[in-house]
């Protein structure tokens, strides 16, 4: 009968949850601005990805006056789409069967013989934990972390940047040698201009924000929103605006659509 030696090893190394084993996962990152192949190996369960984004709504209270009565009611209204992220735990581990090791280690690395961290002897893991560390250092050249390629087997599972790191080593060699770990790592999408210019809400019938700038005014905001500086009012209306040059650099304004 065919061992499953991936989901064996993980139940007997502590890794979680056995169901379907631990896979290779593969993360490549652009070094100096350029993709040369350089990459980081971990172990990881497919079983144990979340991916979540948010999406951004306005809500707006409008007043209504019949018969008079005057009433408020609310309108919900879009504004954004989010970029997603993903959470994913990688699993490391440099510890090799030795004469002091338990019964139970010996069978895992009886089971999982192929495990790419494991050498003649116990190393190390920080070695290799580093390596996932520096994903979140500054590159000296772009002056940002590099962008990230997860891959599993030829599959790309995400394109993104690592925004968290949480490391947790819960293997010692009796010297302090740490030599397993288990890295909580998560990724925010990566958006080019490009991609922002494709999902800008470029037309007049939908809601946007303003984050206001040095020297803007009502009118030239309704200018480059909606091509005329006389629509002005719509924006200050919709803001509360009383002096319509008296805008403070840094305040995020709602642009409304225009009824057509």
């Amino acid at each position: 009968m065919a061992v499953n030696k991936a989901g064996a090893a993980s139940e007997l190394l502590g890794f979680g949850p056995g169901a379907g084993g631990l896979k290779k996962l593969r993360i490549t990152y652009d070094k100096n601005g350029a993709w040369d192949g350089d990459s980081v190996e971990a172990l990881f369960n497919p079983h144990e990805i979340s991916r979540s984004r948010s999406v951004g709504w306005y809500e707006r209270r409008v007043a209504h006056q019949s018969s008079g009565w005057t009433w408020a009611d609310t309108e919900q209204q879009f504004l954004y789409v989010g970029a997603e992220t993903l959470s994913i735990e990688l699993f490391f581990d440099t510890y090799e069967s030795r004469s002091e090791a338990s019964a139970l280690q010996r069978a895992a690395s009886f089971v999982l013989p192929e495990n790419p961290f494991q050498g003649s002897d116990a190393t190390d893991v920080r070695r290799l934990t580093d390596q996932v560390a520096k994903l979140a250092e500054v590159d000296r050249q772009t002056h940002r972390p590099p962008i990230c390629r997860l891959v599993w087997g030829a599959t790309y599972i995400f394109t993104g940047v690592l925004t968290q790191l949480d490391q947790r080593f819960t293997l010692f060699l009796a010297d302090g040698t740490p030599v397993r770990a288990t890295l909580s790592c998560v990724f925010l999408e990566f958006q080019t201009k490009a991609h922002y210019r494709a999902r800008e809400l470029n037309s007049a019938d939908v809601v946007k924000t303003w984050t206001v700038r040095r020297h803007d005014t009502v009118q030239s905001i309704a200018a480059e929103e909606y091509g005329d500086p006389g629509l002005w009012r719509h924006i200050a209306r919709a803001n509360g605006i009383a002096n319509p040059r008296g805008l403070s650099p840094g305040t995020v304004l709602t642009i409304p659509k225009l009824d057509s």
